[in-house]
């Protein structure tokens, strides 16, 4: 009887699902195993429904000040401790506990500690009886994640910093393996030739490309500034816009890019295979989000960081500083002196992209299923 993994994330931003879906890719390639892939907000109380929203809401407004505040706040010891009283208020009823305990999970890999947490309260309530895998998809651990660590089987996290930082809070080094955050490698080792994607696109190869990253939460307009400042400084470079889902800023882009004839500037809605994108420019402009900064790591691509959603984004920033990957802005006008320097200064471009050199080749997926059939086998 074939063993079944149940890989769960909460829609708390689009980075838990991406990764979900990554880890979930690739082990439906390369196993045999049952996979089911679930969002747990699908099934979740009015409560929790209602969190959902009010994220959405602080990310669509730009409220990132407000969530880094709360973040910060919560994350501690006492603000933790009714935890798993609150996944169950905002998440447990009779639909979700019949969709897992009918699938009867052997192993549940999460994306988002709510769904690790609810797993681990069903399985002392005796409705399962599942490993539990959960995957940090930041570059920084906040208590909410490690608060249940008891009952954790394994964590996988980004890097040795986050690891050591976890040991500090007395959780057991030998259930943390420092991965990387998952990504889709097949999709980046099947990337189209240079002069193709040129050509695709329309794209001057005499010029320095900047992919920037604008999308984000429906709605959300808070990037649409940052590449207006860009366009109004008529800067000789290639700009690829990318709005993702967000179809009211790829319209409100495309318009504004019509009306100022920006020929230079390429707007795009959801692209399936970015790494394409990333192999012919020179800089990424994006928010610190965990997911997007994990492919430019990997693909060498230096990173200039405008602000993001907050909490950890905002540590995902001062890892990207810290190791000197790129840098980091705060207003419109910020990026374009950022952009200008980078323009006039070669020499820094290849420090950063130096400096990534410097990190391991990304095996994440890899290692997860490895660590996945060592821990059924042990079963």
């Amino acid at each position: 009887m074939r063993k079944k993994i149940l890989i769960i994330y909460a829609l708390y931003g689009s980075g838990h699902k991406s990764i979900a879906e990554k880890i979930n890719d690739y082990i439906k390639e390369h196993s045999d195993y049952e996979i089911k892939l679930l969002d747990v907000g699908k099934y979740s109380n009015f409560l929790g429904k209602t969190s959902i929203k009010l994220f959405d809401v602080i990310t669509k407004h730009s409220l990132y000040k407000t969530f880094s505040f709360i973040y910060d706040l919560a994350d501690n010891k006492l603000a933790s401790m009714n935890q798993m009283r609150l996944v169950k208020r905002l998440f447990d009823n009779e639909n979700l506990r019949k969709e897992i305990v009918d699938f009867n999970p052997d192993l549940t890999i999460s994306t988002h500690f709510f769904g690790g947490n609810i797993i681990s309260y069903y399985n002392k309530i005796g409705l399962t009886n599942s490993l539990i895998m959960t995957v940090i998809t930041d570059y920084v651990s906040h208590s909410y994640w490690r608060k249940d660590h008891k009952s954790q089987d394994a964590f996988i996290v980004a890097n040795e910093i986050v690891k050591n930082g976890m040991i500090k809070k007395g959780i057991d080094g030998k259930k943390i393996y420092p991965f990387g955050l998952p990504f889709d490698r097949k999709k980046m080792e099947n990337i189209a030739s240079k002069e193709e994607v040129y050509f695709k696109y329309n794209i001057d190869p005499i010029y320095k490309t900047y992919l920037f990253f604008g999308g984000g939460a429906m709605g959300s307009m808070f990037s649409f500034d940052y590449l207006k400042a860009l366009i109004k400084k008529n800067y000789f470079i290639n700009i690829i816009f990318i709005s993702g889902n967000n179809q009211k800023l790829e319209e409100k882009a495309k318009k504004y890019v019509a009306k100022k004839n920006a020929h230079n500037v390429k707007v795009l809605g959801y692209v399936k295979n970015v790494y394409n994108l990333l192999n012919i420019s020179d800089i990424v402009i994006s928010k610190p989000g965990g997911a997007t900064l994990t492919e430019c790591i990997d693909m060498k691509v230096p990173l200039i960081l405008i602000p993001g959603n907050g909490g950890p984004e905002k540590y995902n920033a001062r890892y990207i500083c810290k190791k000197k990957y790129g840098c980091k802005v705060t207003t419109p006008w910020g990026l374009c002196r950022a952009v200008n320097k980078t323009i006039n200064n070669e020499k820094l471009i290849e420090k950063w992209k130096d400096n990534m050199k410097q990190h391991d080749k990304n095996e994440s997926t890899k290692k997860i299923l490895d660590l996945v059939n060592k821990m059924l086998k042990k079963q």
